[in-house]
């Protein structure tokens, strides 16, 4: 006897938000990215001015997340042998654990590479003195980098390791009209024959302060 058989299944996740605590060096960008949304989302939850809103340590951000509903359907047919709807049964079961199975580890290498700390940026270099036109500048040359403060606000402590694999620790200090356009570009505050030769370079780098 031949059939049919039909399973339908419903899973819904319900739209939440969580609360979440400003941390120093913390911008709007680098919270939205952790928790994959948007600065535009966690604007509108918290009636912030707009993605550039100063926000402080141990200020308190509600974190809209996503919320989806998934629908599924399986038609299973049914055959005169119980074996062979046993061996399918099995065959699926083997393959939706092997699936799941690399799902997770790619997942695993995800979460490694999100909590490794490190990004990789565009770097460009420049001298303060020489940037201000001969009117002036209180930014020391070479000690800081410019950023876009939306991101990385005036104070954070970078650590930048460079092609060549040193390391520095620098403090942003500066900004510039080119970061508004550009988060993932830095700055470097060096004098300006260093600036000159260092020219244009990835580089990666971490917030640690």
């Amino acid at each position: 006897m031949f059939g049919t058989l039909i399973g339908l299944g419903f899973t819904t996740i319900s739209a939440s938000a969580k609360e979440y605590t400003v941390k120093s060096g913390d911008s709007l960008w680098d919270i939205a990215k952790d928790n994959n949304t948007s600065t535009k989302a966690i604007v509108d939850a918290n009636s912030l001015s707009s993605a550039s809103a100063v926000i402080l340590p141990n200020q308190k951000l509600n974190i809209p997340t996503g919320a989806k509903a998934d629908k599924s359907s399986r038609i299973t047919p049914l055959t005169k042998s119980s074996s062979n709807a046993s061996s399918s049964s099995n065959a699926s079961s083997s393959s939706n654990t092997s699936t799941a199975s690399n799902s997770s580890k790619a997942k695993q290498n995800d979460t490694k590479n999100a909590t490794s700390g490190w990004t990789t940026m565009v770097a460009t270099a420049y001298d303060p003195q020489v940037a201000a036109g001969g009117q002036g500048t209180s930014i020391p040359t070479g000690t800081g980098v410019a950023a876009a403060l939306d991101r990385y606000p005036k104070g954070t402590q970078l650590e930048i390791k460079y092609q060549d694999g040193h390391t520095e620790n620098r403090v942003v200090n500066d900004t510039g009209t080119f970061t508004y356009s550009n988060p993932n570009q830095l700055d470097i505050s060096m004098t300006n024959s260093q600036a000159m030769q260092f020219g244009r370079q990835s580089i990666q780098v971490r917030v640690i302060g």
